[in-house]
């Protein structure tokens, strides 16, 4: 068979037109990894640094994530849904795209009070007050607007839930202080939250193409009292220097959250680990089913001070 012979100009211009391909392809790929570390990264930037605890939840990846669902049923109040449902004609999983609930406060007083993050994804803004003000209503409550430096907001008179606009999608929701810290913090006057160096360092690595994301940086009197209820008999605590803790539930994922544990340093991880391995292998009394096969189903790794859990949550399917 006769061998077909290009030009030499012609192999060159198929080579370039592969070097050009593959770069397109690499620049695409970077594109869009960034684009999911920016969208990771924008709580940081828009809630204030007195969270104590962050989680977020995408919505639109609820659907086909199924251990994201398992461990919402685990946690959340079907009733609580269901009120919004009832009292405002939606469905808060189909109307949202996205919800950040943190938890604010000073050492101290930690709990202090909540706030509510919600982008619209079938509904606008506006939709989304007019639910927050019939919530309100149907608790026998009002609702008066309030001037602020940052502009105006909805409160109820009694000043325990205030609501603000901050674009055509969004709302956040809270008591007046926190609503107030919020808009301070979007204009520059109040420290945002990726100021604080323990939620800044794990939040990007949990909440990166995750359906749920969970970070928190607990006062150091929540630490002792972790240390505490992690202690196997009078052996060491499995949490000892605990720093951080973390949840992530990649969106698809069918079975599987992962798990993040910061302590002091690197030896006190690989010991934590130990420890965290003889749980798995031998679940304390004080652990009931389900969660009992879930913890037994836990793989426990280690990197650097951080120590890494995979629980499997299907068996929590049903439980309640």
């Amino acid at each position: 068979m006769k061998r077909t012979s290009y030009p030499r100009s012609v192999s060159r211009s198929l080579k370039v037109a592969v070097l050009v391909s593959i770069a397109m392809v690499g620049l695409l790929f970077a594109v869009m990894q960034r684009g999911r570390t920016v969208r990771a990264s924008r709580a940081l930037h828009e809630l204030p640094g007195t969270a104590r605890a962050v989680l977020r939840i995408d919505t639109g990846a609820l659907e086909h994530t199924a251990a994201a669902k398992t461990l919402l049923d685990a946690f959340v109040a079907e009733e609580q849904l269901s009120e919004i449902e009832a009292i405002c004609g939606l469905d808060p999983l189909a109307a949202l795209s996205e919800a950040t609930i943190w938890v604010r406060g000073p050492e101290d007083q930690p709990l202090q009070s909540i706030g509510l993050m919600l982008r619209g994804r079938s509904v606008n803004a506006a939709t989304l007050a007019e639910c927050h003000r019939s919530l309100v209503e149907t608790r026998g409550g009002s609702i008066v607007r309030l001037d602020g430096p940052a502009g105006p907001f909805l409160a109820s008179r009694d000043r325990r839930s205030a609501i603000a606009l901050l674009d055509d999608r969004t709302i956040v929701t809270g008591s007046v202080r926190t609503v107030a810290e919020v808009m301070a913090v979007r204009r520059g006057a109040a420290p945002a939250l990726v100021e604080q160096p323990r939620i800044a360092a794990l939040w990007p690595r949990v909440s990166a193409g995750a359906s749920i994301a969970v970070v928190l940086d607990p006062p150091e009197h929540w630490k002792s009292a972790l240390e505490r209820v992690a202690k196997l008999g009078q052996e060491a605590s499995a949490m000892e220097g605990v720093q951080a803790v973390a949840l992530s539930v990649a969106s698809g994922s069918r079975q599987t959250v992962d798990v993040y544990i910061d302590v002091a340093d690197a030896v006190l991880a690989e010991q934590d680990a130990g420890l965290i391995r003889a749980w798995v292998a031998s679940p304390p009394d004080s652990v009931e089913p389900p969660w009992t096969e879930v913890l037994q189903s836990a793989r426990v790794q280690v990197r650097g001070r951080t120590i890494g859990v995979t629980l499997d949550v299907s068996s929590l399917s049903g439980a309640r």
